[in-house]
């Protein structure tokens, strides 16, 4: 008869491990011991990182393709839907981890998003105007303002009411 090799230790141990491990690394150590109680606020600004990325991606990329042909304000009209969906993804699924009605939050969240397409519909035009950098500077920098004040909105308005915390018997 073989002798019994050990188990491995279980996925969630040896993660638990590594992290536990990080927790004193001098670049990412404040960011882990921070993350159990700053959970929500890291994965926002991580998943809006990501939706910034994409946004801009998606609006550069058709500015680029579309640009000869179309006004830029078109441009941000088509890829503002494309962009919010993404967004409302990761938002939903990944940061407030929400349960509540698809068709009630779906609305709320785009709601929210209206303010983000109708303001560079007002500000570019202005910024292009008056500063001396291109629209992809000024659309950038708009992008970055839009991730910090929608946190407020989606948390109490978009997923106030669906969220869902971890351990909660909902």
């Amino acid at each position: 008869m073989a002798p019994m090799q050990p188990s491995p230790a279980p996925a969630s141990n040896r993660l638990e491990e590594r992290i536990a491990a990080l927790k004193d690394d001098r670049t990412v150590g404040r960011l882990v011991r921070l993350y159990p109680h700053r959970r929500e606020q890291i994965l926002y600004l991580v998943v809006g990182g990501w939706n910034t990325v994409f946004g801009y991606g998606v609006w550069a990329l058709m500015q680029f393709v579309l640009g000869d042909h179309l006004h830029y304000l078109v441009i941000v009209l088509l890829s503002w839907p494309i962009a919010v969906l993404n967004a409302y993804l990761g938002y939903r699924y990944i940061v407030f981890r929400s349960r509540g009605p698809l068709l009630r939050e779906l609305p709320r969240f785009s709601t929210v998003y209206v303010a983000t397409l109708l303001a560079p519909l007002v500000v570019l035009p202005l910024a292009l105007a008056v500063l001396p950098f291109s629209i992809y500077v000024i659309n950038g920098a708009f992008t970055c303002v839009v991730v910090v004040a929608s946190y407020l909105a989606h948390r109490h308005f978009s997923f106030g009411g669906g969220r869902h915390a971890v351990g909660s018997p909902h």
